[in-house]
């Protein structure tokens, strides 16, 4: 934290500086942008070569910036891995100017600001955002990573560990564990083969001073010949003008010199020409430059000129995974007239006639993608992937031939068109200028996100398609039928056959398979057999495909159906001949029109500074639900959004018949969330138009009830919904004699799909992630589970049948308690809300059997509403909580510091106390003020791990009755629900550089300098935090969802609370977040210190949970070795029994909006810390009794056990 010794810096003084406007070129061309975006723009040169692109954002009240700089993992040295992505790291660790190297992200945390960096193959992107009015400063502290960067020794061989912490922290994803297998495949010479994030190993900087120095020459070597000025691009976005903008970025950046490298070779040091050569490995990457020649890093020759080739792999998550990869041309340079824009459209479509209809509907496949995997200055890798069922994984040959056929099918029909069939050449224009429109409408009718995601997003479309198109490149503006690239189509059509292929499958099937097969001994002259991946250790096989299965999938359709294959039994039993284009899509909007109700100045443009008025409640039946609605204002968009909950207690509970409750029922949970899987599945084909259309939609089950959500073109709105309610609502029929009558959408192959996929979910879940999930795994299944664990999910998923889904989903659209809950804004009349309501309506009392009541009867019903739940801790008493990771390739240990506030959350003015906001109000800011002090000194100077974070949390609990003081474990028969709001301060830390324990004890070390940080914290640097948040808070929502997210969560969680007590709409907390923000800006020290001392601080009114997860770095049982002895203590707080966090979570009562009384007693220790030998393990655990109140049950569970909602 600043002293007054040390204060926050302020904006410098650039005045003297001219910016001579004779030597800056502006660029001619206008930026092209769409109809609905308010920003503008100047793409300028500085004489030193910096590209610049100012933005001017009247909307945004922040002000963001990024830095490309045209050089990435491309350009690492062999031997020198990851130094691109170190080079990134270390950038951030101070300038000459400002030394410190936290001085940066201290100023952006004060001022509401964030910062954050990426390596990619080709280029390092830097980016960072502040409040509008410090901006300045930033910008100041920002240029000078590039004009005269520390690179400290010190930095150097500390930050290599945190290179090192997120190679670790990436060795268990599978998506970088399968990249590092195609990169061993690769051609070793090419760029592309380079591993990227780099580690200890190949960045040998820690311990040893000469490979420090060594390592920082190279960093400053690489930097000298890539950082230079015309080999960057900088892009600005803020509410100031222009002119502002550009005298704050031209000084500054046309300081930046461009330092001496040498040209020639002779002249150059080692590290010189070391760093240069690598240089060259890559094509130029940047626009301008001319396409390179076809370089692929994959070839039939690499592996013995034997493709088709067979890749296989054991993921760590449970998958079925078939890819298909296709090396092709570069297309980088073409990217509106990408042929790959055509395949990717045509062989990832849904819809019926492609392949995957035709795959989903034989049960074989639940989901399928296509497009390029990677696409280079010199060459493009196209992937058609698909999830495999049990099925589908039996019979993977035959779902690679639909695939080929499809390939085929594409190809016969664009080189039929290009001979001169005409037919088949309209249907391609026809696709293709569909395409276009789509893209035109997209880029017109969306209006500009966040400047922190657009900055570096145009800085690298800068750099790869120049100023006047970095906007636009990829939307297809000038497309059209005619334009359609024929020839190019043709030819890479030709190149999706099976000898111009790699066919990965991951998956323990394939693997098994695999090692049945294998023979034990390898011929290191071969490349084929069982290898192992170098960086990550990871296994796979790699085998030619027998030429057999080669021809089949070469054949034909005549082919297949003749005599002319030589196999006694045909390889694919399905037929081809269903497969064919796409028709036109029916989804795209006909009227792209505001609503006319609609006042002139809300429709001349976006307003997005005007304040958002509340939906208005407009129908409020009785025994039926609510509409609410908002006329969109703000936007100006043809857009709409609909959310249409059905609060239905019976999609995770069950009523006892004797008492009439509900009770929590994992069975009817585990059904509900079944029954939406096979939903999204069964309408996957139908609905596929529409998401390519801009008609989004999704189906959730939660503790709320049924929630549909549609979002995109009003136009087709309405329409959408309908058909998804009607589905969803259709009950399956037989008639009289029991033949089938009503067919809904639950089908055989659609319900094992998903219950195979949640059964591998449930059985792989600990093997398949991070120690930190699993910490919060712990963590939920005892604050806010009501499951019991994974065995028993697994067991209910297996013993469900498809009959038993189906009649729960009748007794799901039976429950006559069933209310509606609907949210219709954007463009969308109060005339059309209500007609659409009105047949929605219909629908659902056509299905509960509810007859239309009096109009007049308003209000809320007298049933049970649900929601979700949180547990109380008890005051003065911690809570630990230990068990070891169950992945086996996880080296890190984590440690999850929860603090809950014993003072419910606040909700709104009139529904919450003047104690509640100001707690509120302190735990957000004193969180805001710990995230930057805690990640410098456990992340940067304690290099802990490279996973350190701080953050402000909220749950929700749900009660029936005030006066209800059940325990969390039953639920009550009362009305009037309440939704109380329960905070968190969270920390959390992955680590292989400590054991859990000791990481904990860091943790409390820092809490207790934090306090003394924040007791001695200059009152200027208060308000500055005060400031920023509160800005942050009330800044203006720029998107039509993010405000109807936020109005339906304030309808699902307080609506029903405060209308049964005979509120209004008008009465629910809409201003809740202003009245934060206002509280925000009045909180003095004295505040912050008495939520500090009360949530935070070792005495008895601190509720806290301390999750640790034991990684193979520091395994349990080794950190608690000697200490089998120790008794089990009456009041023991510390578990590493699963069935024992389950007893505990027993005795903990449901958190509600009633404050418990304080019991004064001292924070009990532990007896059995006298019989600890204070040996160097003991100590550890002896800290671990600090963290909280003592260590018992050591035994470790190995049972398994259901993640719900935890990650």
């Amino acid at each position: 934290m600043s002293n007054d010794s040390n204060p926050i810096p302020t904006t410098p003084d650039y005045n003297d500086l001219p910016l001579r406007d004779d030597k800056i070129h502006v660029f001619s061309d206008k930026v092209i942008t769409g109809k609905a975006d308010w920003r503008t723009y100047r793409a300028i040169r500085l004489e030193n070569g910096v590209t610049c692109m100012l933005v001017n954002d009247k909307e945004s009240k922040t002000t963001a910036m990024a830095a490309c700089v045209h050089a990435g993992a491309s350009a690492d040295p062999r031997n020198l891995s990851g130094l691109a992505h170190f080079c990134e790291h270390m950038c951030f660790l101070g300038s000459e100017k400002y030394p410190g190297e936290n001085d940066y992200k201290r100023y952006l945390s004060c001022h509401g600001g964030r910062s954050n960096a990426s390596t990619s193959m080709h280029v390092t992107t830097y980016k960072f955002d502040v409040l509008a009015e410090h901006a300045e400063t930033a910008v100041d502290m920002f240029s000078n990573f590039f004009v005269s960067p520390l690179f400290t020794p010190s930095g150097t061989s500390r930050e290599v560990q945190a290179v090192d912490s997120e190679d670790s922290k990436n060795k268990t994803a599978d998506s970088r564990r399968r990249l590092q297998i195609l990169k061993a495949l690769a051609d070793p010479e090419h760029y592309y083969s380079k591993f990227t994030t780099g580690n200890l190993k190949t960045l040998p900087a820690k311990d040893d001073d000469s490979k420090t120095d060594w390592i920082r020459e190279a960093l400053l070597t690489f930097h000298r010949r890539h950082y230079r000025p015309d080999n960057m691009t900088v892009v600005i976005v803020g509410p100031q003008s222009l002119d502002t903008l550009q005298e704050w970025i031209v000084p500054r950046f046309a300081s930046m010199k461009t330092k001496d490298f040498p040209s020639n070779p002779d002249e150059m040091t080692d590290v010189e020409r070391l760093i240069e050569d690598a240089a060259n490995d890559a094509p130029p990457f940047v626009h301008g430059q001319p396409e390179p020649p076809h370089n692929p890093a994959f070839r039939p020759n690499l592996q013995e000129g034997a493709w088709p080739i067979l890749l296989t792999s054991r993921p760590v998550r449970s998958m079925r995974k078939l890819v298909i990869n296709f090396p092709l041309p570069p297309v980088q340079k073409v990217p509106d007239q990408s042929p790959t824009r055509l395949l990717s459209h045509l062989l990832g479509h849904e819809g019926p006639g492609s392949s995957f209809a035709l795959l989903q509907n034989k049960g074989l496949i639940s989901s399928l993608s296509a497009g390029p995997r990677v696409s280079g200055p010199d060459q493009c890798l196209f992937q058609v992937g698909v999830a495999l069922t049990a099925e589908g994984e039996e019979r993977w040959k035959e779902v690679v031939d639909i695939l080929f056929a499809h390939c085929r099918l594409i190809y016969d029909t664009a080189a039929n068109a290009q001979s001169g069939d005409k037919a088949a050449r309209q249907e391609l224009e026809r696709i293709w200028g569909e395409i276009a429109d789509l893209g035109r409408i997209h880029f017109d009718q969306t209006s500009p996100g966040q400047a922190y995601q657009f900055a570096p997003n145009v800085a690298q479309s800068i750099a790869m398609h120049g100023t006047a198109n970095c906007i636009s490149v990829g939307n297809m503006l000038n497309e059209a039928p005619e334009t359609l690239p024929l020839d190019k189509i043709v030819d890479m059509g030709s190149r999706l056959v099976p000898e111009n292929c790699i066919v990965e499958r991951c998956s323990q099937m394939a693997w098994d398979e695999m090692n049945g097969k294998a023979e034990e001994t390898k011929n290191d002259k071969t490349p084929f057999g069982k290898n192992t991946e170098q960086w990550y250790g990871v296994d796979y096989y790699l085998y030619p495909i027998d030429s057999a299965t080669t021809q089949e999938w070469k054949a034909t359709e005549l082919e297949q159906n003749g005599s002319t294959l030589n196999s006694q039994e045909k390889l694919s039993k399905i037929d081809h001949k269903s497969l064919h284009l796409p028709r036109p899509n029916r989804y795209i909007p006909r009227s792209l029109e505001l609503c006319p109700e609609l006042p002139p100045e809300a429709t001349a443009g976006s307003r997005i500074d005007k304040e958002i008025d509340p939906p208005n409640l407009i129908i409020n039946e009785k025994g039926l639900g609510r509409l609410w609605h908002r006329l969109d204002d703000r936007y100006a968009l043809p857009k709409s959004s609909l959310t249409f909950l059905v609060r239905n207690a019976a999609v995770q509970h069950v009523r006892d018949d004797s008492s009439g409750r509900w009770d929590y029922d994992v069975n009817s949970s585990i059904k509900s969330a079944m029954v939406t899987g096979i939903f999204s599945e069964a309408l996957a084909q139908e609905t596929y138009d529409a998401d390519l259309a801009g008609l989004y939609w999704s189906l959730s089950a939660s503790s709320s009830g049924i929630q549909i959500s549609c979002s995109g073109y009003s136009d087709r709105l309405p329409d959408l919904a309908l058909k998804l309610l009607e589905e969803f609502y259709l009950v399956e029929k037989n008639d009289e004699k029991g033949h089938d009558g009503v067919e809904s959408f639950f089908k055989q192959s659609y319900f094992d799909s998903v219950k195979d996929r949640l059964m591998r979910n449930f059985r792989t879940y600990f093997q398949s992630r991070r120690a930190d999930a699993h910490a919060m795994y712990y963590r939920d299944m005892l604050l806010s589970s009501r499951d019991e664990g994974l065995d028993v999910s697994l067991d209910v998923t297996e013993s469900t049948t498809l009959e038993s889904l189906k009649e729960h989903h009748r007794m799901l659209l039976e429950n006559d308690e069933s209310e509606i809950e609907c949210l219709f804004s954007g463009n969308v009349s109060r005339e059309q809300a209500e007609k659409f309501f009105s047949k929605a309506a219909s629908i659902h009392r056509s299905a509960t059997n509810k007859s239309p009541t009096d109009p007049s009867g308003e209000g809320v019903s007298n049933v049970w509403t649900p929601g979700t739940l949180e547990r109380r801790l008890v005051p003065g008493k911690d809570i630990d909580i230990h068990f070891a990771s169950q992945n086996p390739d996880e080296e890190n240990g984590a440690v999850l510091v929860t603090y809950q506030s014993r003072i419910p959350g606040f909700k709104g003015d009139k529904i919450s106390s003047p104690e509640s906001l100001k707690r509120s109000a302190s735990m957000r800011l004193l969180c805001h003020m710990l995230r930057e002090p805690l990640f410098d000194e456990l992340r940067t100077k304690q290099q802990l791990g490279y996973v350190v974070s701080s953050y402000y949390d909220i749950g929700f609990s749900s009660r029936q009755d005030m006066d209800d003081d059940t325990s969390a474990n039953s639920d009550a028969t009362a009305t009037g629900p309440w939704t109380t709001p329960v905070e968190f301060i969270v920390v959390n830390v992955l680590s292989k550089a400590q054991d859990p324990v000791s990481v904990a004890l860091r943790i409390d070390e820092f809490m207790q300098t934090f306090k003394e940080m924040l007791e001695n914290m200059p009152e200027s640097e208060i308000r500055h935090h005060a400031d920023a948040l509160s800005q942050k808070l009330t800044k203006p929502i720029q998107k039509l969802g993010s405000e109807a997210s936020m109005h339906f969560g304030k309808i699902r969680r307080y609506g029903p609370e405060i209308l049964a007590d005979g509120g209004r709409d008008v009465d629910l907390p809409w201003e809740s977040t202003k009245s934060l923000a206002s509280a925000i800006k009045s909180l003095e020290r004295v505040d912050l210190m008495d939520v500090w001392n009360r949530v935070v601080a070792d005495n008895c009114e601190r509720s806290r949970v301390v999750s640790c997860v034991y990684g193979k770095k520091f395994p349990l049982s080794e950190t608690f070795k000697g200490l089998a002895s120790v008794s089990k203590m009456d009041k023991g707080s510390v578990v590493n029994n699963f069935d024992e966090l389950l007893n505990l979570r027993t005795q903990l009562k449901q958190y509600s909006s009633r404050v418990p009384e304080l019991k004064k007693h001292a924070r009990v220790v532990p007896e059995f810390f006298s019989k600890l030998k204070f040996s160097k393990t003991a100590w550890g655990v002896a800290g671990a009794a600090l963290i909280g109140a003592g260590i018992v049950g050591l035994g470790v569970s190995r049972r398994q056990h259901k993640q719900s909602g935890a990650s």
